[in-house]
């Protein structure tokens, strides 16, 4: 079914430059001259996307962002921001009124079709049954608090998402202060707290999908409570139906972590396929990876369920690799190296280096890591339509082959 997209903007010639480059890619679009003439068009014929420039005389694109999430059919809908400001301030007041995306004046047609076409991948229906699959499921735990858990959830979580051109699901269980839609520069327009007063037996697919947000890339994000007190509420058995719910709906689950054994967490542990137990090459860090080693041996995880992963994530010198899988007995999967201006620089702009557009050595490892955690049986075959990150991923590969030999 073609998407309707409608197009807001007090200016005519704006409205037809957009309504042209949608239109050739087989989009039907409506237009709107003001906020009002808009609400009454989204009223009558509800569209599957949002366009709303900023700069409007009687009510301008936040406030018509605003109504439009507050009216419950129009609530759910994918809203672009578009406007000739662009600095950070312009950008946090659209995702405080439930902007999903934020695309700078004049606009690159091609830049605007492809978030177009990201934002609407949730109109491919998702039933109950869409596949016979299961979600490969990835925790990312540590007891050691500044780590890198949440870098790498998010780095992660994105990576597949672009890597096998599917949504992915980034779970942040970290519920007291977890930050994954920070990094993913999302405002908070729903999150797990949205589930507190919403009994097990009556939650659905169809709210998860409507309480989930929505990164550009096709990252799906449960976000973390605004509260402790709603954090409190959201118990392992809650937990544990979002988990069934989400299963054989999307292809990739990521679990962001709080740094303890709380039964929430040992409910993500249990259902993941792989757990990546980070630490530092210090002793604290490695102190706590042995504990957290301990308990998984306790419960019983198989030893090829855990990777352990190094992150260097100080800049003097650590503990040596071989002492600490020494002191674990088990060696070190991945090691990460230290980098702090990318991920700084990633944190606050809320841009993960895996989603640079910039090729930096970092982004190439984050890449061949999504790759390398990604479900055995889709690593071994090509994509009939091979994503640009997967084509980098082989050749990377390529080169590595060709000079070990």
């Amino acid at each position: 079914m073609t998407a309707h997209i409608l197009i807001v903007d007090d200016n005519e010639l704006n409205l037809k430059l957009a309504s042209t480059v949608l239109e050739k890619e087989g989009y039907q679009t409506s237009t709107a001259l003001n906020g009002k003439e808009a609400l009454a068009r989204a009223n009558k014929t509800p569209p599957d996307l949002a366009i709303l420039d900023v700069m409007m005389p009687d009510m301008d694109g936040y406030q018509l962002c605003k109504k439009i999430r507050e009216t419950p059919n129009l609530s759910n809908i994918p809203v672009i921001m578009l406007t000739a400001l662009s600095n950070v301030d312009d950008r946090l007041k659209a995702f405080e009124v439930g902007a999903d995306d934020f695309l700078s004046k004049p606009f690159v047609p091609a830049e605007l079709r492809a978030r177009v076409k990201v934002l609407l991948r949730h109109l491919d229906a998702r039933t109950e049954s869409t596949t016979d699959r299961t979600s490969h499921k990835i925790a990312v735990f540590s007891l050691r608090g500044g780590v890198g858990v949440s870098t790498l959830a998010t780095n992660l979580a994105a990576g597949l998402s672009q890597l096998w051109e599917d949504e992915s699901i980034l779970m942040d269980l970290a519920l007291v202060n977890g930050q994954s839609a920070l990094m993913l520069d999302l405002s908070l327009r729903n999150t797990w707290g949205d589930l507190t007063k919403i009994p097990e037996e009556e939650m659905d697919a169809e709210l998860l999908e409507q309480i989930m947000l929505r990164h550009p890339n096709g990252t799906r994000v449960l976000a973390a409570p605004r509260s402790a007190i709603e954090a409190d509420q959201i118990t392992d058995t809650k937990v544990n139906r979002v988990i069934e719910l989400l299963d054989t709906r999307y292809p990739y689950l990521v679990f962001d972590l709080p740094h303890d054994f709380r039964s929430t967490t040992i409910t993500a542990l249990d259902a993941a396929d792989k757990i990546l137990l980070l630490l530092s090459p210090e002793m604290a860090s490695v102190r706590a990876a042995g504990m957290a080693l301990s308990v998984f041996s306790e419960l019983d995880y198989p030893k090829e369920k855990i990777d352990l992963v190094l992150n260097w994530n100080f800049q003097s010198q650590g503990l040596p690799r071989g002492e600490i899988e020494s002191a674990l007995k088990k060696e070190i999967s991945i090691v990460i190296p230290h980098v702090p201006d990318t991920i700084v620089s990633a944190i606050t702009m809320g841009k993960p280096p895996i989603l640079d557009e910039i090729e930096t050595p970092l982004r190439a490892l984050l890449e061949d890591l999504s790759f390398h955690w990604s479900e055995a049986s889709q690593k071994k075959k090509r994509p009939e339509n091979p994503s640009e990150i997967w084509q980098r991923v082989a050749e990377r590969a390529r080169k590595r082959a060709k000079k070990s030999s």
